[in-house]
């Protein structure tokens, strides 16, 4: 089936005059900054992202989640059209969609893939609302869901770049902004794309609220809100960061302090106390993340649960932590996990094009983390993350979601979407490292 037709590319000039407008527009604020080649730029890697995202589905995949959330769409279209309600149906949870399955069914609409898991279902809505906009073309809803990622990225770049102090605004860019896999991965009809546009709006009012002391019940509001879309479309996702902003922000009320030894010992019982409720209760929450993600390659990507199988869209599998979960299990494969996560694939592992891409990128990450390793011998390396509360955050944000993705991915296709929004948090934290040990280096030479 054809999801984009030549009427498709024609609008798709239209929307992007519309929002190229919009982003000279936006610009104009940064006149005279860095900052003004930044957005522009990003903003055209997102666009062409969510343009070729489309085209890989169309036509090399032909299949996927992205299609199966515009059918949902397409399927609340014709329900709306049917009931003549054009509201009740985006207030349906899934469970109601489920019942509605039968009926729908006999009349001839038939009950979409995946409409019944809740976290699907609000990417449908989306879209379908979306497509109310957009001509219900699939990739105008796409792009939209591409510059809603980029627009959430540019506020977490403009608040890691203020809390680096602007020292490195043209490296961080490129961590946050152009990352290749990001912009392709995470710039179309996808959950990933919602989930690293919510991300960067909830880093920004959160340091703006907690940090900056600049609040207001818009900004609050602004900031449930994405929370709680987060937590629905990703649960585990906004647990993660819950958990690392939350002890960031602790450590910084510590650092503050002025009694170096209570100090310490704070930082380290909020450490360890930390670590011991988070360990215990990945258990349950690895159980059921691993559960949907079968669920999810059930409905949407049946090739991928079968490594062996010699298919385009299986995306080279992978063997996967085979094991119960449980405490013990988790502490003992969680390096393993978070190995995986974030260096895989390795060069000799991708097997397609589009996966060498991503091959490329995570031999990046290991080499520049061996780089700092050395350059900072090791004990440097794990000193900065533990004395500085950005750097912190960014350090347990990236190893809980390397735990989780690693005990819960089954291919490096998914592996590399899964990731996306660690990225930019462990490109910040070496950054930063970086700076602090080149920082130090300068002190020492002058004493």
């Amino acid at each position: 089936m054809d999801y984009i037709t030549i009427y498709d590319y024609l609008l798709l000039l239209v929307y992007l005059f519309f929002f190229y407008f919009l982003i000279t527009l936006k610009s104009k604020k940064y006149e005279g900054s860095e900052l003004k080649k930044y957005l522009i730029i990003g903003f055209f890697l997102h666009v062409a992202g969510s343009v070729a995202y489309c085209m890989v589905i169309q036509y090399y995949y032909n299949s996927g989640d992205s299609l199966g959330f515009y059918e949902g769409s397409n399927f609340i279209r014709k329900t709306i059209s049917a009931t003549g309600d054009p509201f009740s149906p985006f207030f349906m949870s899934s469970t109601d969609f489920e019942k509605l399955g039968s009926v729908t069914t006999d009349s001839g609409l038939g009950l979409p893939t995946g409409i019944t898991v809740d976290s699907n279902l609000a990417i449908m809505k989306i879209s379908a609302v979306l497509s109310y906009f957009t001509f219900n073309s699939y990739i105008i809803i796409s792009l939209f869901f591409g510059l809603f990622t980029f627009t959430g990225l540019w506020k977490l770049y403009r608040t890691l770049n203020e809390i680096s102090g602007k020292k490195v605004e043209q490296l961080l860019a490129y961590a946050v902004l152009y990352t290749p896999s990001i912009c392709f991965w995470g710039s179309g009809l996808i959950k990933d794309s919602i989930c690293l546009g919510a991300i960067g709006f909830i880093v920004f009012y959160v340091y703006k609220i907690f940090i900056k002391k600049k609040f207001s019940f818009l900004s609050l509001f602004i900031l449930l809100f994405f929370f709680v879309l987060l937590f629905i479309v990703k649960n585990y996702l906004a647990s993660a960061l819950f958990v690392s902003l939350i002890l960031g922000y602790v450590i910084n009320i510590i650092i503050k302090s002025k009694k170096n030894v209570v100090k310490l010992v704070a930082v380290a019982g909020i450490i360890i106390l930390g670590a011991a409720i988070t360990i215990a209760s990945l258990s349950s929450t690895l159980n059921s993340i691993i559960e949907d993600s079968r669920n999810n390659i059930e409905t949407f990507r049946g090739a991928y649960a079968n490594p062996d199988v010699d298919d385009e869209r299986s995306m080279a599998g992978f063997s996967t932590i085979d094991m119960e979960i449980n405490l013990p299990n988790i502490i003992l494969r969680s390096p393993l996990a978070v190995f995986t996560t974030l260096y895989r694939p390795f060069l000799w592992e991708s097997n397609k094009p589009i996966m060498f891409l991503s091959a490329l990128e995570s031999a990046l990450i290991l080499l520049a983390t061996i780089f700092l390793l050395i350059k900072c011998r090791i004990t440097r390396f794990f000193y900065y993350i533990f004395t500085d509360p950005y750097i912190f955050s960014c350090f347990i944000f990236s190893i809980l979601l390397g735990v989780i993705i690693g005990f819960s991915t089954f291919n490096f296709g998914t592996l590399v979407r899964y990731r996306l929004p660690i990225l930019p948090f462990y490109f910040f934290m070496l950054l930063s490292i970086y700076i602090k040990n080149k920082e130090a280096h300068k002190i020492t030479l002058t004493e």
